[in-house]
């Protein structure tokens, strides 16, 4: 019965961490926000929240502007 268990529980975490890879990023930032958000009306996940989930939100939402090739961020001076 423990095997059983043991080997619903290890293919239960497996599927759950293959559906976290293959999901969009936007849809896994959205989930991120929402267990931050849930996570703030709870006094005893703060450092939870600042050890384990801000890291991670930062890197979901990724770079922003300046990672955008259209982005030029060095001034262009007309030659003279």
């Amino acid at each position: 019965m423990t095997q059983q268990i043991l080997i619903a529980l290890i293919v239960t975490l497996a599927a759950a961490f293959c559906v976290w890879k293959l999901m969009p990023a936007r849809r896994r930032l959205q989930l991120l926000l929402a267990l931050d958000a849930w996570s703030a009306r709870r006094s005893g996940l703060a450092a939870w929240r600042q050890r384990w989930l801000k890291p991670r939100i930062t890197r979901a939402a990724g770079i922003g502007c300046d990672g955008c090739a259209a982005n030029d961020s060095h001034p262009h001076h007309p030659p003279r």
